[in-house]
């Protein structure tokens, strides 16, 4: 089978699919007229049947797409398309940043040893990704900590398959990881887990309300220190009137936790990210009301770190913050009343009007010019975050460029350095954001050199509905 055969057998099942479609009438037979007409009782045991062939292929695909991106990596597409691996390419290809690294552990897993019951369980649609990941990342988790012979790693295997969730999975190996620890690690001269600072996690994941999910897995060492820190801030505070403190022990340990954040904030002796130091940033649309007047480019603001600005129409309209994302109008104004926090105001394109005081060559104030409009590497397909980017000028400085922001495009030093010794250029097109114009192919040297536009669709197409 191949691409052509692969396509074809998409096309046929979305059209039986999709009523009316397959044979050009509504009461036709297909999947679609079936799941239209069903009958209470009479269809349960098709319906069962349909719902373990639809779960075995999903599993059968998830088990190529893993497949494919072990060969994409084993190719080298991903430095020919000029990206950081496999998994940017499923992205860049529309697939959510979740499926394409879950299939990037997976292709990984396929190539070691001890792995071989999860391939083939996938392989035969009895397994799906999300529990073959679990399976991967549990195996992981012991081995990180306990040294396995080949036959206690094919155990471990064994016991997490036989899991029927992976959340399931997640306990058992943990459960694992205690059972097969040496009973006294400094005689068997092993780190004990708790000491061990190579095994230190902080994942940080967006609820759907727009919250942030935190969760920390830390040494000892790191444990203490933190604990040190936030203990003074964690204390119950009397009320303003002398009752006792109302909060929740564990809404102060979340407000110890920002008080420290902020300290660290509002100190100057800090590093620094991509050359000034790092704040919050709030990004305030001209056409937003704040404090009942509408903000114009006559604003003044202060110094501060930008990450990222919305583009879209939908966006645009409502004050945004460079991690967090969109936010109300009354957070905002709530936020500009935090000294530590810089305004910067956009037009209607997301184009910066005033971003600050700094106004000398590719300072900080240009710089976070750059970062309103760039986002990061603006490299197409590259993305990456804008403390690792340089400010590169468009139109060469020896050839009379300007440093400005209409001649600034950020890039990483990857990027920077193939802008610089490859065939590829980059110039700021009529929307004033950046374009790129690949290398001529020496096999076809007449072609068109088609540009494409920067990271702001974060895809590697140039059609005009990409994401």
């Amino acid at each position: 089978m191949d691409a052509a055969v692969l396509t074809d057998f998409t096309d046929l099942l979305s059209d039986d699919l999709t009523v009316g479609v397959a044979t050009g009438t509504e009461s036709a037979g297909g999947l679609a007229h079936f799941l239209a007409h069903l009958r209470a009782v009479t269809d349960d045991r098709e319906l069962l049947a349909l719902a373990a062939a639809f779960l075995r292929l999903r599993n059968v695909v998830d088990h190529g797409l893993a497949a494919l991106c072990a060969g994409i990596e084993g190719v080298g597409l991903p430095a020919r398309k000029h990206v950081r691996s496999g998994a940017a390419i499923l992205t860049a290809l529309d697939a959510a940043p979740a499926v394409a690294y879950r299939a990037a552990r997976l292709a990984k897993a396929m190539t070691d040893e001890g792995s071989g019951p999860v391939t083939r369980g996938m392989r035969d649609g009895a397994l799906s990704a999300e529990k073959a990941d679990a399976v991967v990342t549990g195996l992981a988790h012991v081995t990180d900590r306990v040294d396995l012979s080949a036959e206690k790693r094919a155990r471990v295997v064994s016991s997490l398959l036989v899991q029927t969730t992976p959340a399931l999975v997640k306990e058992k190996a943990r459960a694992l990881a205690i059972k097969f620890a040496p009973a006294d690690p400094a005689a068997s001269g092993q780190v004990p887990v708790a000491e061990r600072d190579d095994l230190n996690e902080m994942t940080m994941d967006r609820t759907d309300d727009g919250r942030l999910a935190v969760t920390l897995d830390l040494d000892a060492l790191a444990a203490e220190e933190l604990w040190a820190a936030l203990d003074p801030l964690t204390r119950p505070v009397p009320e303003p009137d002398g009752s006792e403190d109302k909060r929740s022990a564990k809404r102060r340990r979340a407000d110890a936790m920002t008080q420290v954040v902020r300290t660290y904030l509002s100190h100057s002796d800090r590093p620094e990210s991509g050359g000034v130091l790092p704040h919050v940033t709030l990004s305030v649309p001209a056409a937003v009301i704040v404090n009942g007047q509408s903000i114009d480019s006559a604003a003044g603001v202060g110094p501060g770190r930008v990450v990222r600005i919305p583009f879209s129409d939908v966006e645009a309209q409502v004050p945004w913050l460079g991690f967090a994302g969109p936010i109300s109008a009354r957070t905002a104004e709530l936020i500009m009343c935090e000294a530590s926090v810089a305004v910067a105001l956009l037009d209607g394109e997301g184009v910066p009007l005033n971003v600050g005081r700094e106004k000398r060559l590719f300072t900080p104030g240009i710089r976070k010019a750059l970062v309103l409009r760039d986002r990061g590497c603006a490299f197409p397909g590259c993305g990456l975050p804008p403390s690792w980017c340089d400010a590169h000028h468009a139109e060469h400085w020896e050839h009379g460029g300007q440093t400005c922001l209409d001649n600034g495009v950020l890039l990483c030093r990857r990027h920077h350095m193939l802008i610089h010794h490859s065939g590829w250029e980059v110039f700021i097109g009529h929307d004033r954001r950046p374009w790129f114009v690949p290398p001529a192919d020496p096999d076809h040297p007449r072609r068109r050199r088609e540009a494409i536009p920067s990271n702001a669709r974060r895809t590697l197409t140039l059609l005009p509905g990409a994401a």
